[in-house]
């Protein structure tokens, strides 16, 4: 049987049609593969199911070079986005999200019983028996503790459109997706108001909450909800809106304020830097005073890494899978 020569280049051009371009999915493929097993019918096919598992996307539609790329996608999916966001945009983003939580799902235990998180005083209440404030490590370790794998995407195609977070429910199990690269404080909140979603069931069986922006002064209940149930689990109070003294201050004098602040109220420090930020909007003397508190620290999607590998049975999983994984958990380019 003759080889196809360049057999992929129909298939990549497909892909890139769909917001894949060739070298992000050439990055995803296993390290064995080599472009001449897709020159004979059955290596075409092997790639197309290959890549439909990696990219979210029905091999079937990626059979035709006529056809379109059908993402597999829930039905049920919650958009809480900007209304000049159109669905379809975030699609790639939510492929890859979901190929994620399929992969992570493979390398855990089932769940004997649904998840149920408790409301947010009482569940800050309870993590305040183990640590001085909520800060990221805490509240992540307490997710994967009751069985919500976090997971922070950090590569993408070029020019996709990403969101700031999902929950959905991955056969049972809820699954928070994150997606920001700032290293320090800002997943804190967004896995907050993530773990709010779950917790006040708002996720359906079978579901999805896309959250393309986490905004703090988001219009839509749910989101405002699911903000209130972050800031009272963070702070305390479900209206809390800290801003230390003075609205000029310098980057160090807003570290030293915020650390007092958080060991007197029992707030991550980096919180207390990031909402005074927010309510001045002086990003970047929040952002220095940010960088002065954590130190050396190890970045939040470094923990997140590093949490979710040691979560999973990786002897019970598929090579490639755990090669595609650590690819797409890695470093955003």
């Amino acid at each position: 049987m003759a080889i196809v020569q360049k057999p992929m280049q129909p298939l990549l051009k497909k892909l890139q049609s769909s917001g894949f371009n060739p070298t992000f999915v050439r990055s995803l493929l296993p390290e064995w593969w080599d472009d001449s097993i897709a020159g004979t019918p059955s290596g075409f096919q092997q790639v197309t199911l290959i890549l439909g598992k990696i990219l979210a996307i029905r091999p079937e539609s990626l059979w035709d070079q006529g056809s379109v790329p059908v993402f597999a996608l829930p039905d049920s999916r919650k958009f809480k986005r900007r209304t000049d966001i159109a669905e379809d945009s975030l699609d790639v983003a939510c492929a890859l999200a979901f190929s994620a939580a399929r992969i992570v799902q493979s390398g855990l235990d089932e769940l004997v019983s649904p998840i149920a998180v408790p409301d947010a005083s009482v569940l800050r209440k309870e993590l305040l028996t183990k640590s001085k404030w909520i800060g990221f490590a805490e509240l992540l370790d307490y997710c994967i503790s009751i069985g919500i794998p976090v997971i922070h995407l950090g590569k993408f195609p070029a020019k996709a459109k990403k969101m700031d977070g999902l929950a959905f429910d991955c056969h049972g199990r809820p699954v928070i997706v994150l997606t920001k690269r700032y290293t320090h404080g800002y997943l804190l909140f967004d896995l907050a108001h993530e773990l709010g979603h779950i917790a006040l069931k708002h996720l359906k069986e079978g579901g999805c909450i896309i959250d393309q922006k986490i905004d703090a002064d988001a219009e839509d209940e749910d989101e405002r909800a699911a903000n209130r149930f972050a800031l009272e689990l963070l702070t305390g109070d479900a209206e809390c809106r800290i801003v230390p003294a003075g609205r000029n201050l310098t980057g160090s004098e807003l570290a030293s304020a915020a650390v007092r602040h958080g060991e007197s109220n029992q707030i991550d420090p980096t919180h207390v830097a990031l909402n005074y930020g927010h309510s001045h909007g002086h990003w970047p003397v929040a952002i220095n005073a940010v960088k002065q508190i954590v130190g050396t620290s190890p970045s939040d999607q470094d923990l997140i890494r590093a949490k979710l590998f040691e979560s999973l049975d990786q002897d019970s999983m598929k090579e490639d899978d755990l090669d595609i994984l650590a690819k797409m958990v890695g470093e955003a380019e």
